[in-house]
């Protein structure tokens, strides 16, 4: 009994992201990090018996600050609200989110001048179409759809195969030489990799992260919230700011 407990503590402890290929190496050392911590911590349960009461770890952050500039923006932009998401297309909770609290989100608040959403690239190592798929909502940007893209992907019930991104492009009636000549240019890479590297700075590890506060000209501090919630969770946050 006491060894299932222990392994389902150690289970409890490693962040999901251990568990992904092409990981980065802040992601590793971190993980590195907790394991150690976690090492020594079952040794002292081991001492004092599982019973006992356990030395309190260190809280996961509450609160984030993140870039907001040159990202793309829903919205109005003298919005008083910004809500940051760092999404994943292939990640099956993001496109909950999608369809369970964004679409309200965006009726109530985003097209009523009150909220403006910023669109940040987090996609997992071991989702194999998540970064060509926001390369290709990129794409779609340069054309200026990016949004119609973005819902195209998470609409398309888990569809990302290239056959699949280009059915998008020609649903949405973009220029396709164009489009594919941009997603063949590998021009978008680097700002994805800025989108994780700052996600993992604000202790944003897995998909989707949210970061929400009082809008400010170029970054937004405020409420992190991570994992998907339900809209309710988004709206009593909200409503807080705007009051």
């Amino acid at each position: 009994m006491k060894k299932t407990i222990l392994w389902l503590l150690v289970i409890s402890l490693i962040p999901f992201t251990a568990f992904a290929e092409g990981i980065t190496k802040q992601q590793g050392d971190a993980i590195l990090k907790e394991l150690k911590g976690i090492r020594q911590e079952l040794k002292e349960i081991k001492k004092r018996g599982v019973g006992a009461p356990a030395r309190g770890r260190q809280a996961r952050p509450t609160t984030a600050q993140v870039a907001t500039l040159g990202n793309p923006i829903l919205g109005d932009l003298k919005a008083p609200i910004t809500m940051v998401e760092f999404t994943d297309y292939q990640c099956p909770f993001c496109r909950k989110f999608y369809l369970q609290a964004y679409k309200k989100l965006k009726k109530q608040y985003i097209d009523t001048g009150k909220l403006r959403l910023v669109l940040r690239d987090l996609p997992l190592g071991f989702h194999q179409y998540a970064k060509p798929a926001a390369i290709s909502a990129h794409c779609a940007g340069e054309q200026g759809k990016f949004w119609q893209m973005h819902d195209a992907l998470f609409e398309g019930g888990g569809k990302f195969t290239p056959n699949d991104i280009l059915g998008y492009a020609t649903s949405l009636k973009l220029d396709k030489k164009a489009f594919q000549s941009c997603i063949s240019s590998g021009r978008f890479n680097k700002a994805i990799a800025q989108d994780v590297t700052d996600a993992n700075n604000a202790g944003i590890t897995g998909t989707p992260g949210f970061v929400i506060g009082a809008t400010t000209d170029n970054n937004v501090k405020g409420t992190l919230i991570s994992g998907t919630r339900p809209f309710s969770v988004f709206k009593a946050e909200i409503d807080k700011l705007l009051k």
